[in-house]
């Protein structure tokens, strides 16, 4: 990320941005330099010229005022159009690598985009209006006498050299505050899920203590970071003094001189104070946008997407085929399969101890987990090794997935082309008799705060969002088990008619319920 993206979010906005910062800039240059001959026409004792050159400062200064604010506000609406580009960059790159790390996500589209906005492209808008003003203003020097111009280019030099020595410090700086912000945010993460717990149990303190830590680690790092930025500023105010006095120090020598009149004493000096002030600001706002790069360049690479990779379809596959696999923990613990096929349409169902790696198992199948040994293959019809796209797989996890939408859009997942096929979905998983319940029937919201539907209703839910889009291979985590007996057995009947391949996690299913599929695989530790 940097001023490329900026200006490639809008090019002609980015154009006017510049326009209106230089014309901000050459006003107020010109509503300095018009001090001179005010002074001049005073001590000539020409008080019309005095009027009227001071009428024409108040409008420059009109002309300056809105241009820097029009200008302003267009930087505001560049940059948020340039980070909505980002965002939905940003949001791609983790559709198609999906991550469990929530707290990351949100670091990267929360805080680490804040902060580049605030230490890069807000600062780059004020970095600009200085630099441009400290190149008008040294030009216009030269109308006074080029020894102002080149004192005034040896102590800028000095001043720009400061920041150049510190960058490698203030960007590690920078980035060591973005990671003990994702760490904060982790632990937030993990400690809040457990809210009501350490509630239920009045432990209030070790919350406290936790994020105390995390949270003075983070202040600690920002500290550190801001005591870096204020040192560099230090020595840069040593040369933006040097400047402010030396300037109208030399203009003075030359007027005794008779080498500049007494108006380009006062207006050097007016231009010295903006000059080194504006220089001043560029080696902090310099400082601070070198203090960006590896943030920047980290969120460079989250919006790189990969390219769309050419999979086989569900449709094609014929056997799918379980070989010497098996998973080890971090704890030493493993996990072995024993070798099975799963035939095309074949139902499956999946029985074995707690620990015996079902849910695993699922994982494994879907991509989302990586095997320790061993591999799962597709073949098609021929016999032919395929790799179909995993993410088109049917999973209904133990825990639903709904999202704050309407039952209907929970169930098609926003595809319209599939509301044909609603009705018959809730009447076959058994839901039509609880959306007679709910006033608004399937266009009722859902409320993922609030609860407004039972766990069972939630799994018939997700048990419709399966027949609707018809996947050709479903894997069930006991997606029945908030449902009542009578009601899941109406529901396995369904499933089981389809021509889907099924391997579904069965607890507690009984002799009449197992007979509905073609065979079981049981797990043993």
């Amino acid at each position: 990320m940097g001023l490329r993206d900026y200006i490639k979010a809008n090019r002609q906005r980015a154009m006017l941005v510049l326009f209106l910062i230089t014309l901000t800039q050459l006003t107020t240059t010109m509503y300095t330099y018009l001090t001179s001959p005010q002074l001049n026409a005073i001590a000539s004792g020409k008080f019309e010229l005095f009027l009227e050159l001071i009428f024409v400062q108040f409008l420059i200064g009109q002309v300056c005022n809105v241009s820097f604010n029009w200008g302003s506000l267009q930087n505001t609406k560049q940059t948020q159009t340039l980070f909505h580009q980002v965002r939905q960059r940003i949001i791609r790159h983790y559709y198609q690598q999906p991550e469990d790390k929530v707290s990351e996500m949100e670091n990267h589209l929360g805080n680490d985009l804040q902060l580049v906005q605030e230490s890069y492209y807000n600062v780059y808008f004020y970095f600009v209006c200085d630099l441009i003003y400290i190149i008008l203003t040294i030009g216009t020097l030269f109308t006074f006498h080029w020894i102002l111009v080149v004192y005034t280019l040896l102590v800028t030099l000095l001043a720009v050299v400061v920041p150049k020595l510190t960058e490698k410090y203030t960007n590690r700086a920078t980035k060591a505050v973005s990671i003990q912000n994702k760490q904060f945010l982790q632990l937030l993460e993990k400690w809040f899920k457990g809210l009501d717990e350490l509630r239920r149990y009045q432990n209030k303190v070790v919350l406290k203590k936790v994020v105390g830590q995390q949270s003075q680690k983070l202040e600690q790092s920002e500290y550190q970071r801001d005591k870096l930025l204020h040192y560099t500023s230090l020595v840069s105010a040593i040369f933006n003094i040097a400047g402010r006095v030396g300037v109208p120090f030399i203009a003075g020598i030359l007027f005794f001189n008779h080498q500049v009149n007494l108006g380009a004493i006062l207006t050097a000096g007016y231009f010295a104070n903006g000059i080194f002030y504006s220089v001043d600001s560029c080696v902090n706002r310099y400082t601070q946008l070198k203090s960006t790069k590896t943030l920047r360049d980290d969120l460079a690479k989250l919006q790189k997407c990969l390219p769309e990779k050419g999979y086989d379809s569900l449709k094609q596959i014929a056997t799918v085929q379980i070989k010497s696999l098996s998973v080890q923990y971090p704890n030493g613990e493993r996990i072995t399969y024993p070798d099975f096929e799963l035939k095309n349409g074949e139902k499956v169902v999946l029985t074995g101890d707690s620990g015996t790696g079902k849910s695993t198992l699922l994982k494994l199948i879907l991509g989302e987990l990586q095997a320790s040994r061993g591999k799962i293959q597709y073949f098609n019809q021929k016999g032919e090794k395929i790799q179909p796209d995993l993410a088109e797989i049917g999973y209904l996890p133990q825990d639903p997935v709904l999202f704050p939408v309407t039952i209907v859009e929970n169930i098609t997942m926003f595809n319209s082309k599939l509301l044909s096929r609603v009705k018959s979905a809730i009447e076959k998983v058994q839901f039509a008799g609880d959306i007679a319940k709910f006033s608004a029937g399937i266009e009722t919201k859902i409320g993922l705060d609030q609860l407004n539907v039972s766990g069972g209703q939630r799994q018939k839910i997700v048990l419709a969002r399966s027949m609707v889009h018809q996947s050709k291979l479903i894997l069930i985590d006991e997606a029945t088990s908030a449902i009542d007996q009578a009601a899941t057995m109406k529901i396995l009947r369904q499933l089981t008619k389809t021509d889907a391949t099924i391997v579904f996690i069965a607890h507690n299913f009984n002799q009449e319920m197992h007979q509905l599929f073609d065979r079981e695989i049981h797990l043993k530790k």
